[in-house]
């Protein structure tokens, strides 16, 4: 009986003095947390529609957010034809064209995205059926464009962000 005491005894004190110590993998958990629940999310769910590039359009033409926002795009390709591939850029207001041409400079090897000081923000490909997810933060308040880059593309999947 005196050595399952002991025993007991022993046990608690372990337990005791090792959840003293402290743990990073618990505190880089919960600072991940605390990170996550202190940026203001903005979530939208775009759709690549069409199958011919007469009929090609992101469902979404406008995107309003707050200044300092993160935004989540997440892009559902809804297309079927294998010549549907699309992704989301997001660039400086008036850019959209400029932004376009080095894209296809840029080409696949790339995925259509160049290195381009009016780009804000780039999601990969999506070929028919995939879906992508896009985060970034939200620039300074102003109007942007966003649009698909793969090749001739950017003329009608196009639309319009506004920081507010």
């Amino acid at each position: 009986m005196k050595i399952l005491s002991q025993a007991i005894i022993l046990a608690s004190f372990t337990l005791f003095f090792s959840s003293c110590g402290s743990d990073t993998t618990k505190s880089d958990a919960v600072e991940t947390v605390v990170n996550e629940e202190i940026k203001n999310w903005e979530e939208f769910n775009i759709s690549a529609l069409g199958n011919t590039m007469q009929e090609m359009m992101f469902s979404e033409k406008n995107i309003n957010v707050k200044e300092g926002s993160w935004i989540r795009i997440i892009l559902k390709n809804e297309g079927i034809d294998q010549a549907m591939i699309h992704n989301i850029l997001f660039v400086n207001f008036g850019k959209r064209k400029d932004v376009a041409l080095k894209a296809n400079e840029a080409g696949p090897e790339n995925d259509f995205i160049p290195n381009h000081p009016e780009l804000i923000a780039a999601s990969d490909l999506a070929l028919p059926g995939e879906t992508v997810t896009l985060e970034f933060q939200a620039p300074a308040k102003g109007n942007y464009e966003f649009f698909c880059s793969y090749p001739g593309h950017a003329d009608m999947m196009k639309g319009y962000l506004f920081v507010k």
